[in-house]
């Protein structure tokens, strides 16, 4: 009996890669949102697209853990996505860094 609970609960392993999966694409668009301004209202759009994951997450996924972890990984993603298109863009000399 317990082999048949086992088969209707996802695995670990693929709750896991799902979780990261929806994380890292939540953050990289919340961070194109933040970072694209030149789009006018088009940049909401990024926004949006992120809010309509999460909800899509939420509906999928029902422990309290795994929306938690959800979120903090959507948070840290954004920082390290912005971080690193910033030191690109400065790389690529598109963004000034003020003179001492």
């Amino acid at each position: 009996m317990n082999d048949v609970n086992e088969m209707h609960e996802p695995s670990r392993l693929k709750t896991s890669l799902w979780v990261l999966l929806y994380s890292l694409v939540c953050g990289a668009l919340l961070s194109v949102f933040s970072i694209v301004t030149e789009l006018g209202l088009f940049r909401y759009v990024f926004s949006l697209a992120a809010l309509f994951l999460g909800i899509r997450f939420f509906r999928n996924y029902d422990k309290i853990s795994t929306r938690v972890i959800f979120i903090v990984l959507s948070i840290v993603f954004y920082f390290m996505t912005t971080i690193i298109a910033t030191v690109i863009l400065i790389a690529n000399g598109q963004i000034e860094l003020p003179a001492e």
